[in-house]
């Protein structure tokens, strides 16, 4: 069995992004019999501050069984799209994630492999970092190409995005083995010249016993007030640059006289931005905000809605894959995309045949898109949610895609 280091800023119990993928990956290993140290932040994400909780906590040590989960402090932008905000986070994660490590190194010994999960590249080269001066190998596991998708939704110019470019994949070059979401992130590191027989495309794990399609009851709908009738586009997740989410209120404006109402859970950078332009808007009455839902209530969530809604803006291409998709599909629901044609999640969509896919950033898009399905009848959306179910055990099923990713490390530090 492997003595494992994981480093990721995003970990349970964080609800979105790829916390929840990352903590599944080291409870898998954990329960393989592997020695699994997490380092990791705080709880921060979607909302961007520290739960109350959590306020003056410096550094924790959670352990469970094979599992260690040590918990670091690291600077939290106030403005999640300001690129120096986010240079400064990574930066200072890197630093006490470098002390942390020294640390337990000292008193424990190197450990076999480093495992690097997530959209900071500058804790990849902290990876980079630490396995040469022990001399220990590294993977990485990428889940959006972090430079690329900075230019995508306005972070940063082009001209700085090369130099964050050429670091990014500096810090991936010597990993040992790299897991990749897609066949596209397979080919920008190829472009590089990352040694092609040592990439390996892995999807997303998906618990598709846990998110599964039930049976609608209604509770959601009675406890924020939602009309039993009303035909529900919901979108759940992170409200932030990249799903370009305006445009939904934008198209709940043209939709205002119809049964049609948008619902959004979760929180991120821009909610009350959205909030505030539901009320310009005048939509109050169709457009309604809730708060994140507990993991066990998911399925009874998505069984509320009749679509499920991905928004993307249009540069957003082939950079990062929208983890709620796969969770939309796995919970047996039809989907309704606004993405670039070219993008990751349009790809998705046609494969699954499990939805209609149209233009980004078009509010009369979107808005005859809703009507469109709203009066499609319960067969054909229940046709669409039946095939993304399908797709979603054949591709996405924790059990299997946990089994390949551990497969995939130990080979390449074998």
């Amino acid at each position: 069995m492997a003595r494992l280091f994981i480093i990721t800023i995003n970990y349970a119990p964080e609800p979105s992004g790829f916390a929840p993928h990352v903590t599944a990956l080291a409870e898998h290993l954990a329960r393989q019999g592997h020695q699994v140290s997490v380092f990791t932040g705080f709880p921060f994400a979607p909302r961007w501050r520290r739960r109350v909780e959590d306020r003056w906590r410096v550094f924790a040590c959670e352990r469970n069984g094979n599992l260690t989960v040590r918990r670091l402090t690291h600077f939290i932008p106030r403005k999640p799209s300001s690129a120096v905000q986010r240079i400064c986070m990574e930066g200072s994660f890197g630093a006490a994630g470098f002390a942390a490590m020294v640390s337990v190194m000292l008193k424990t010994g190197r450990p076999d492999a480093f495992i690097y999960v997530g959209a900071q590249p500058a804790l990849a080269m902290l990876a980079r970092i630490v396995a040469t001066l022990v001399r220990r190998p590294y993977l990485v596991r990428i889940t959006d190409l972090a430079a690329r998708a900075a230019v995508d939704v306005g972070i940063v110019g082009r001209r700085l995005s090369r130099a964050l470019d050429a670091f990014e994949f500096a810090a991936y070059a010597k990993a040992a083995g790299a897991a990749v979401l897609c066949r596209s992130f397979e080919r920008a590191l190829d472009d590089y010249g990352y040694p092609s027989d040592r990439i390996r495309v892995i999807a997303n794990p998906i618990d598709v016993d846990r998110i599964r399609p039930i049976a609608r009851t209604g509770r959601l709908r009675v406890r924020y007030g939602i009309p039993a009738d009303a035909f529900v586009v919901m979108h759940a997740g992170s409200m932030g640059l990249k799903q370009g989410l305006s445009t939904v209120i934008d198209a709940a404006a043209l939709t205002r006289e119809s049964a049609i109402h948008w619902v959004f859970i979760g929180d991120g950078e821009i909610r009350s931005q959205l909030i505030e332009a539901t009320r310009s808007a005048g939509v109050q009455q169709t457009v309604h905000f809730l708060p994140f839902q507990p993991d066990h209530a998911l399925s009874e969530t998505f069984a509320d809605a009749d679509v499920l809604l991905v928004n993307q803006v249009r540069a957003v291409k082939d950079t990062l894959i929208p983890g709620k998709l796969l969770t939309y599909m796995a919970a047996g629901r039809p989907v309704l995309v606004a993405a670039n044609p070219e993008s990751q999640a349009a790809q998705l969509l046609r494969d699954a045949d499990g939805g209609l896919l149209i233009a980004p950033e078009d509010a009369d898009a979107l808005a005859m898109a809703a009507r469109t399905l709203s009066t499609s009848g319960r067969d054909a959306l229940a046709a669409f949610g039946t095939r993304n179910r399908t797709y979603a055990e054949m591709n996405f099923d924790q059990q299997k895609v946990l089994v390949e990713q551990e497969q995939f490390l130990l080979q390449q530090i074998a």
